[in-house]
């Protein structure tokens, strides 16, 4: 009898666990259905998945499908793919963004480097412009004693005096310096631009010779290239046999100067690579001068003499040569385009050097715009 009983209990307690384990069973599927169900919900929509419902539906009851159903499981399918569609370009476009958000920046921080290394540049061009700048004080005080004893002596000076000008002239070595909070392109030397126009304002002669054996003469000597010395005024003054090669000389007035250069071994006064834009060389004598590869746009010649001088690769855009002697000129690759050679004294064959000396276009430009007129064996350009 105990032994049923036992086993009655047992029986029992198989039953109870089979029980338990159908419901754990039973609600694990119920989870993973919900999961599918909520996950199938997100991410097919709720009409779509609505819409594909009643589309099986409808075609294991009637075994047919309507229009409206079947049009409302295309539009729901069609919505659906627009937005995952949108979603996918969304989520791809993000590392594009972040490229370009990050390059962004990277410009940014690398015009705060540049910006930083220009200021860097730039203070390393105001230190020794600062340091130069005490050249002035020196410059005036030789300055005082020389033009002290050239009012004693006319205009002349001693070698002694001479040497010290010379020496002052090379030290005043050319920078560059900020103008408008910008560096200026090229270097240049307002300090020998001080020089220079203290000396000729106080009437100390270039031309005397500071070498009996060389016959160099103290325009010579001294170093004026790179002098700026822009709008000045230096009228009827003596300007033999000076260098001023790549000077800024911009809008500054030589009317009635003498500027020749010695002839011996070819010297020349030289302006070459200067900056004569807007210059006034009115009514002077210009004889053995080089002014190649100088910017001369707008720079007036109007009753100058000019013998042996050379324009080669001069820009002379717009120059005024009107009413010059032009004699033995060598213009040879210079632009003239625009520039006036009216009633301009020549030689007799200037056409046919020009025509060697030009390009086409300036050329062209000098024959569409002037003839030749010879009298008396001397040559005068006419305009058409």
């Amino acid at each position: 009898m105990d032994d049923l009983n036992n086993l009655a209990e047992e029986n029992k307690r198989l039953k109870k666990e089979l029980h338990n384990i159908e419901a754990k069973k039973k609600e694990k599927w119920s989870k993973r259905y919900r999961f599918s169900k909520n996950l199938s919900g997100k991410f097919l929509g709720i009409k779509l998945k609505n819409a594909i419902n009643a589309f099986f539906s409808e075609l294991q009851e009637d075994k047919t499908v309507s229009k409206d159903t079947a049009s409302d499981l295309l539009a729901a399918l069609f919505i659906r793919i627009t937005r995952i569609g949108g979603f996918v370009i969304i989520t791809s476009l993000l590392p594009t963004l972040l490229i370009l958000l990050q390059v962004y920046y990277l410009k940014n921080q690398n015009r705060l480097i540049t910006g930083q290394n220009a200021r860097m540049k730039q203070q390393t061009f105001l230190q020794e412009a600062e340091r130069r700048s005490f050249m002035i004080g020196i410059l005036d005080q030789i300055i005082k004693e020389v033009t002290d004893e050239a009012y004693k002596n006319n205009g002349y000076i001693s070698k002694r005096s001479a040497t010290r000008l010379i020496a002052i002239s090379k030290n005043l070595k050319p920078y560059r310096y900020l103008e408008n909070d910008v560096l200026i392109s090229k270097s240049v030397s307002p300090e020998r631009g001080y020089l220079l126009l203290s000396m000729l304002e106080n009437n100390i002669k270039l031309g005397i010779v500071i070498d009996d054996n060389t016959k160099e003469t103290l325009g010579e000597a001294l170093n004026f290239q790179y002098t700026e010395l822009n709008n000045a005024t230096v009228t009827d003054l003596n300007l033999d046999n000076i260098n001023l090669d790549y000077s800024n000389l911009q809008g500054s007035n030589f009317q009635i100067s003498l500027i020749r250069g010695r002839g011996t071994n070819n010297q020349k006064s030289s302006f070459r690579h200067a900056d004569l834009q807007n210059a006034v060389f009115d009514k002077c004598t210009l004889k053995r001068c080089d002014f190649s590869t100088a910017n001369m746009a707008n720079t007036s010649f109007a009753k100058s003499e000019i013998e042996k001088t050379l324009f080669i690769d001069t820009n002379l855009e717009n120059a005024d040569f009107s009413n010059c002697d032009l004699i033995k000129t060598d213009f040879t690759r210079a632009n003239i385009l625009n520039a006036n050679f009216s009633k301009a004294s020549v030689d007799t064959d200037f056409m046919k050097n020009m025509e060697s000396q030009l390009d086409d276009e300036n050329f062209e430009y000098l024959e569409d715009h002037y003839q030749l007129k010879v009298v008396k064996n001397k040559g005068i350009l006419i305009s058409k």
